[in-house]
């Protein structure tokens, strides 16, 4: 099933109409238009920035098919069902398979040692029918899920669906499923990887993000390179470098960059230097260096130099080139409201906080900002 230019169209509208009323979006370069087979890849930090760039992307060169994957669980049954239980009673049995692929998106298999159980029910079911749950799953697993006398149909019905939502490690199916599973899952990967090939062959732009999951540190995660290393020989490699600004404004302040690799035999590393340095980046830095309070001047002062020594090749944010006085100002009174500082008449000090709610998966989010500019300011020397 092909992508749907005007469904395409609609939900990308959609986003550019919405996203931006949360986050602050800006964007230097871009992919060339016309183009041949394209690979974006993007490292991946915030859960919208997918959307972000998937739609601007597209918009502006509506007529340059792009495409992306998400994991197979997307494309399952009952998926909408799963995150969205209010909507269980409609979508329990739904399968969402042809509303992604019209809208560019393709299934790629991305979990191997464990799933939800009804995503593995769901594989044998097809192959099987309805099988009694016992004779693919040891009783003491059984047990601990509450569905000991179950069937495998009976997972999609309004009492068994929650529990049915519950992980399970392969390594738990009983023979010959567990050997099924897993060459399903060979074959699997296999052919999405072939679907995304022949697409991006077919001229369509390829947007990727190899870490697979969020960096919850600031550094970037080890790159999954099977899928990118499988579209190279068909494509052009371009960097969508994403740096987020949490520090500064009411909105969330996303910056990022579109430009072709610096080396193109090292990704990872043109990726983490292409990255913009931001307010939040060089503030971040000063606050893990010092352990006393400060003033205002102390940390426009550390700032200003930060920015002074950087490399040439390294972008900063240019409205922090313009006017570090006024960002560095702001940033102290976010970080004041987002309780990572407490102001003490003239100065500051760093409190015990530094959670940030848009960043869940964050635990540390001064650390986070300081560990990006080193990891992008060694990217940028390496390159050098």
């Amino acid at each position: 099933m092909k992508t749907n230019p005007l469904m395409q169209f609609a939900a990308s509208a959609a986003r550019r109409i919405y996203l931006p009323s949360k986050i602050r979006i800006r964007q230097w370069g871009a992919l060339p238009a016309p183009r041949g087979p394209t690979v974006l890849i993007t490292n991946h930090q915030h859960v919208d920035e997918g959307e972000i760039v998937f739609a601007r992307t597209f918009l502006k060169h509506p007529h340059i098919p792009i495409i992306a994957v998400n994991s197979r669980r997307t494309f399952e049954t009952g998926f909408f069902a799963a995150r969205l239980p209010w909507t269980a009673p409609l979508t329990r049995r739904l399968n969402p398979t042809g509303l992604w692929l019209r809208c560019g998106l393709l299934p790629i298999e991305n979990h191997l040692h464990s799933r939800a159980l009804i995503s593995l029910a769901e594989e044998v079911r097809a192959k099987h029918g309805d099988l009694p749950l016992e004779s693919i799953l040891p009783d003491d697993v059984l047990a601990k899920l509450d569905l000991s006398g179950r069937r495998l149909a009976d997972l999609w019905t309004p009492a068994y669906f929650a529990r049915a939502q519950e992980t399970v490690k392969l390594a738990n199916l009983k023979q010959p499923y567990r050997r099924e599973a897993l060459e399903n899952f060979r074959a699997t990967m296999t052919a999405d990887i072939a679907l995304v090939v022949e697409r991006v062959r077919e001229g369509a732009t390829f947007y990727v993000t190899p870490e697979g999951d969020f960096s919850h540190d600031g550094r970037m995660r080890p790159m999954r390179n099977g899928l990118t290393e499988a579209v190279l020989p068909v494509a052009e490699p371009w960097l969508c470098a994403i740096a987020y600004d949490p520090f500064r404004g009411r909105r969330l302040s996303m910056l990022y960059r579109v430009v072709p690799p610096a080396n193109r035999d090292d990704l990872g590393t043109s990726l983490a230097a292409a990255r913009a340095v931001t307010t939040s980046a060089l503030l971040a830095t000063f606050l893990c260096s010092i352990d006393r309070p400060f003033t205002a001047e102390d940390a426009l002062a550390n700032v200003c130099a930060q920015l002074a020594a950087l490399p040439p090749n390294v972008f900063a944010d240019p409205e922090l080139r313009s006017d570090p006085d006024a960002v560095v100002t702001e940033a102290l009174t976010v970080l004041v409201r987002l309780r990572m500082l407490a102001a003490d008449g003239a100065r500051y000090r760093l409190t015990e906080t530094r959670a940030d709610a848009r960043f869940p998966h964050v635990a540390d989010m001064v650390t986070f900002q300081r560990n990006m500019l080193e990891e992008t300011l060694a990217a940028a020397a390496r390159l050098a």
